[in-house]
This record gives C-alpha cells, sequence and structure tokens, in this order.
C-alpha cells in the first residue's frame, strides 16, 4: 500500500516563486492558443444518442480529429476501439515517486437539444449589454448575472440555432492544451499523468467501456463543471429501476374463466405506492432526493406493462429506504393481482464522496489558490463522468470548473477567462503534485 503524505507536509515543499513566476510565463504563452481550438471543436457535431448501440457518427469524427493531434504531440496515446482517448505519460523525477494524476474530459455534447452545424460567436470585450440571437434568444444580466463579471472580457455563444457545446468541449480544450504545454516543454517538472477523453457522457455511459489498463489514478479530476472556481465534491446517487407485469392473455370479457390479467394495474399500483407525492422531483430540493416514474411502456401482445423509475439521492440510507418500499410494493402486487413482476436496477452513476482521497481536494484547493481563484465548493443534483467511474470502478474524483455556462440550452456560453483559468488550475496541479512523494 502506498502512503501519501499529508498535505501539510506537501505544502512546504512547494517550489519557488521564481520558478512559479515561469510556469505563469508558459500559462500565459499557450492562452492564446485556446479559443481557436475550442471554436474548432465546436464546429465539429459529436451529439451523442440514447438510441444508438454505441457511437455517432460525429463523436467518431471528433475522437479521430483529436487522436490525431494529440498524436501529433509525440505523446503516450493509447485510440481504443471504443474511441476512449487515453495519453499516460511517465513520470520525469528523478528523486521521489509522486501519485498519479488523473484528468478526464467528454468529447460528446447532448442529445436533447441540437448540436449540428454550430456556428460560434467570439465577443471580445463585452460590453454588457443584452446579447440577441437568432430565433428570439437572448442572453442578458436579468437572466444570467455572471455576466456581469465578464464585461471587458471575451465570451463566446452559438449564433441561437443550435447549443453552443461547451459542455464538454471547453475541458476537452483545456486537456489538450495542457497536454500540448508539457510535451513542448519536457523540462517542467512532473510525476505520472494519466488523461482520458470520453463518449457518451450525455447518455450516462462515458464510463461503461473504459480501460483500467490505462486510466486508474490515485487523484481522479473531470473537467466539466461551470464558472467561477466550482468544484463537484458531491452528487446523486443514481438509479434506474425498471419494473415490468407480465400479464395474462385471454378475452377479457371471459376473464373469470380464462384467467385473463391486465399488466396495467399491477404497475399503476406500483408506481402509486413508490413515487408519493411528498418524493416527486417538484418536491425536491437541494439535498433532497426524489423518486421519478420517468415513463411507461406498454406491449399489447405480450401483455406486458412497465415502469421507468429514476431514484436519486444524496444519503444511501435514503436509497436504500426507497428500494425497501419498491419491493413491497411488488410483493403486493403480485399478490393483489395475481400477475408475475420483475425488477431490473441500472446503477447510473454513484456518489463520488464514497471513493475520493482527501489528499485530492487539499491539492485541488490549494491549486486553485495559486491561480488566484476562491474554490467553490458544490454539491451536484447530477452526475458526471467522475460519478459514472465511481458506479462501475469504484474510485471517485471531484468535477472542476471550465468556463461552461447554461448547459444543454440555446443561450449556452463560454467564459474565456475561466477556461484559461481553469487550464492554470491543471497545470498548477501537475506542478504540485510533482512535490509530494508517496511510499
Amino acid at each position: 500500500m502506498r502512503k501519501l503524505l499529508a498535505w501539510p507536509v506537501v505544502a512546504a515543499l512547494l517550489i519557488s516563486t521564481g520558478a512559479a513566476f515561469a510556469q505563469s510565463n508558459i500559462t500565459d504563452k499557450y492562452r492564446a492558443t485556446m479559443i481557436p481550438r475550442f471554436v474548432k471543436y465546436v464546429q465539429i457535431g459529436s451529439m451523442s444518442d440514447n438510441n444508438a448501440e454505441w457511437m455517432t457518427p460525429g463523436q467518431e469524427e471528433m475522437a479521430q480529429v483529436l487522436y490525431e493531434e494529440i498524436k501529433a504531440f509525440g505523446l503516450p496515446t493509447y485510440f481504443s476501439k471504443d474511441k476512449y482517448i487515453y495519453v499516460n505519460i511517465p513520470s520525469n523525477l528523478k528523486d521521489r515517486k509522486a501519485p498519479t494524476l488523473g484528468f478526464s474530459a467528454h468529447y460528446d455534447t447532448t442529445p436533447d437539444i441540437i448540436g449540428n452545424n454550430v456556428k460560434p460567436q467570439v465577443i471580445e470585450k463585452y460590453d454588457g449589454q443584452p446579447i440577441t440571437l437568432k430565433n428570439n434568444h437572448v442572453i442578458d444580466l436579468k437572466s444570467d448575472p455572471y455576466l456581469a463579471q465578464m464585461i471587458g472580457k471575451t465570451i463566446v455563444t452559438s449564433d441561437g440555432t443550435t447549443n453552443l457545446g461547451a459542455d464538454d468541449k471547453a475541458g476537452i480544450t483545456i486537456l489538450v492544451t495542457l497536454l500540448q504545454t508539457l510535451a513542448e516543454n519536457p523540462n517542467i517538472p512532473h510525476g505520472p499523468i494519466q488523461v482520458v477523453l470520453t463518449p457518451n457522457e450525455d447518455v450516462g455511459r462515458s464510463a461503461e467501456r473504459l480501460e483500467l489498463e490505462y486510466y486508474h489514478p490515485d487523484y481522479a479530476y473531470d473537467f466539466d463543471a461551470g464558472v467561477n472556481g466550482e468544484v463537484i465534491i458531491g452528487n446523486f446517487s443514481a438509479d434506474r429501476i425498471v419494473v415490468t407485469a407480465q400479464g395474462i392473455n385471454g378475452h377479457q370479457s371471459y376473464a373469470a374463466e380464462n384467467g385473463y390479467r391486465n399488466s396495467t394495474d399491477p404497475i399503476a399500483f406500483v408506481t402509486k405506492r413508490v413515487a408519493r407525492e411528498k418524493n416527486l422531483p417538484n418536491n425536491s430540493s437541494g439535498y433532497e432526493g426524489y423518486i421519478e416514474p420517468h415513463h411507461f411502456d406498454y406491449d399489447p401482445v405480450a401483455n406486458t406493462h412497465s415502469v421507468d423509475f429514476r431514484f436519486r439521492y444524496f444519503n444511501q440510507n435514503e436509497g436504500k429506504r426507497w428500494h425497501k418500499r419498491l419491493d413491497r410494493a411488488i410483493e403486493a402486487a403480485q399478490r393483489k393481482f395475481d400477475v408475475a413482476l420483475t425488477k431490473e436496477v441500472i446503477k447510473q452513476y454513484e456518489n463520488v464522496e464514497y471513493g475520493v482521497k482527501p489528499e485530492a481536494l487539499s491539492l485541488l484547493t490549494s491549486s486553485l489558490k495559486e491561480a488566484g481563484i476562491t474554490p467553490n465548493l458544490k454539491k451536484e443534483r447530477a452526475g458526471t463522468t467522475s460519478s459514472m467511474i465511481m458506479a462501475k470502478f469504484g474510485f471517485g474524483g471531484y468535477t472542476v470548473f471550465t468556463g461552461q455556462n447554461n448547459p444543454h440550452a440555446f443561450t449556452e456560453w463560454l467564459s474565456e477567462e475561466d477556461m484559461f483559468l481553469g487550464f492554470k488550475t491543471v497545470m498548477n496541479m501537475v506542478k504540485n503534485a510533482a512535490q509530494m512523494n508517496i511510499k
């Protein structure tokens, strides 16, 4: 078992002010590459699709572009058959064994809103006035107060006919810029670094075909959060549960004699008992969980009805209580309606709090402060790649800000400054982790 030094000890090992100044000069040099890179990426339509067997053609194109770009840096890069892009950079340290840092981002965009044929608009020295897009979409200080901090700075929007795709091509831009910087500046001290760029995050499948041989770091960080130093330190546990009732076919008029059983009533019975009014999404906020009967399916030939529940909860005990409630409802429905019911549970994502190391947060928050950023730690009523990895493999990670705003909307926009500060943060993390030592 490798032992990690406590952060107070690590902090005493941070490099000198002169070296920090030199790194600041390096990050400033690469800032100019970020907007052109981002603009190039968002113009490649890479929407994921809930109904696709695996990937969409747009995702395949995006993956190929990223792979060719990263491979040209000369770094150890592996392009899997499932279109994950892995970069494993060995340590260049001679006097210590630093922890392995892991960085992830996803290159697909949501299927919930059109993301093809994106026409990005780069607005330099934003003047604080409302931004009118096509189709009467407006971005202004009233709807988005954070814009007030962008006056005089650069932002990027779509033209209003699509979303922008900053979720998560801002994160992709940060990590590809990191890789370019390390490749072109081999004298920067660093420990082992693992990077993975994934497909299918927006359909909940970014960890599905991840290969631990290429991505299993000591500390994991996903670059897919918002603005202003936002760090997601916890999230919903998310279960999808499909309950199916198997009716018995026959002529309804002679059900008393032929044994016909309806499959609708038992599903309605279970739904009413499980998704109580107080547990519905509209009655949930903050750290409260919810139960949603997301949709129903009916097969008239097979005489089956099913309900697709979504359980979301921060507290494991709350989730356990709801699963027990569901089991009791299924047993009661089988007795009452004399039909068979089945249950399928799919763990969609897991709360990263259950699988993170405290040193990982200390490293991140210190690196944020060094970049002049006040850490804004949050728990999220959603999930990202880190939570999907947590559900599948049992190790969690923190999700770091990238400059994306209003994701999954025609009014999505990017803060260039926040994207750059995300890049400065990851560079600080590389530098500071290189001062750590594991035994």
